[in-house]
């Protein structure tokens, strides 16, 4: 069943809104719903029951992921590590009237390259009244002791969210939306990668109807103009930070070379993947498992790209970060049948080179 409910979590692709009351009489959607399946939540009542059952579960060494709240019977609960964690932020959503749905998404509820001890839990809240969660930190204490507390962009860039360190070690992420936001949300293409990887509904007090949105379409090459356009972003930057190197800002240097300069290189390794790599590869999104999808030349010169405070280990990233990009590009350049997006490449490299052979002097 557990398995069965994460497959579906995985499959389906439209996030139906709306009670489910008011479409009962729609024929079409009636339809859809007896051919995939819903996953429908209601504010529990029987908690104490649904512990007991978790509990005697583990206490038999059976998966308690297998184990359903009777009143959310379709809901499996999370057997990763933070698993108690998981049940004390439901009932706090449940008992926060402001609070009306709240989705547990990223690794705590993915099949796919699952939580471990170390995974922080991520927590979408759809809030009446964001503000009061965001701005006023009273209500963490309720959750248990804290270490810190502090707010940050969320990974839609669509607002704040509050990142809190608990004293057992455990981190939460709080990304609270207006209600009203849930809708705009699913036009973000972020928001629909996050939610194809998994997602469980821990309180769903308006009874909405929630079903993961399909695979969307497959990554696609870049464009030329997107291609180029990284290209001599590059090339500039690297000219730019053997500027400051040379000049004696060495924390500069070093920010770009580490920071910017290592972004860059990791898009690119991303397109060669695309472009090399086995058909369907999951390339996850930024950085994330990297280790799994580089191309293993790259992982071996990898981290001759990564300096230290001192001149010599700027000077020699930068040089790392040439080499690799120059093949990367170049076979990139060939299977995407681009023209050259870099005009003397030749003549930009030893120029490099000279400014970098007179840092220190």
């Amino acid at each position: 069943m557990a398995g069965r409910a994460s497959e579906y979590c995985e499959r389906r692709t439209v996030l139906i809104l709306g009670p489910i009351s008011e479409r009962r009489s729609d024929p079409d959607t009636a339809s859809s719903r007896r051919s995939s399946g819903r996953i429908q939540i209601e504010p529990g009542r029987k908690r104490e029951r649904f512990e007991r059952n978790v509990l005697a579960a583990r206490s038999r060494g059976k998966d308690s992921s297998k184990v359903y709240h009777p009143r959310r019977g379709r809901m499996p609960v999370t057997d990763s590590p933070s698993a108690s964690w998981i049940l004390r932020l439901q009932h706090w959503a449940e008992s926060e009237p402001n609070i009306r749905l709240a989705l547990l998404v990223g690794s705590q509820a993915r099949t796919k390259t699952p939580a471990d001890p170390l995974s922080d839990i991520d927590l979408a809240l759809f809030a009446r009244d964001p503000d009061p969660i965001l701005h006023d930190e009273g209500w963490i204490s309720g959750l248990g002791p804290y270490w810190t507390s502090h707010l940050e962009t969320n990974a839609l860039e669509s607002g704040d969210e509050r990142r809190v360190l608990f004293t057992d070690g455990q981190d939460v992420d709080f990304a609270v939306f207006p209600v009203g936001f849930l809708r705009v949300l699913l036009t973000d293409p972020r928001a629909v990668g996050v939610l194809r990887r998994g997602f469980r509904p821990l309180v769903n007090k308006d009874a909405l109807e929630l079903a993961v949105p399909h695979a969307g379409p497959a990554p696609a090459p870049p464009s030329f103009s997107e291609y180029s356009n990284l290209v001599n972003d590059f090339w500039f930057h690297l000219v730019w930070t053997a500027k400051k190197l040379r000049r004696g800002e060495r924390l500069t240097a070093l920010e770009a070379t580490n920071g910017y300069l290592g972004s860059l290189l990791v898009r690119a390794v991303r397109w060669h993947a695309l472009a090399h790599g086995p058909p369907g590869r999951d390339l996850w999104h930024s950085g994330r498992f990297f280790e799994t999808w580089a191309d293993p030349r790259v992982l071996r010169g990898f981290p001759e790209t990564v300096a230290e405070y001192t001149d010599p280990s700027i000077v020699r990233a930068l040089r790392a970060h040439r080499a690799l990009f120059s093949w990367l590009s170049d076979e990139l350049t060939q299977s995407l049948s681009f023209p050259p997006s870099i005009r003397d490449r030749s003549g930009l490299s030893n120029y490099v080179d000279r400014l970098l052979e007179e840092v220190g002097r």
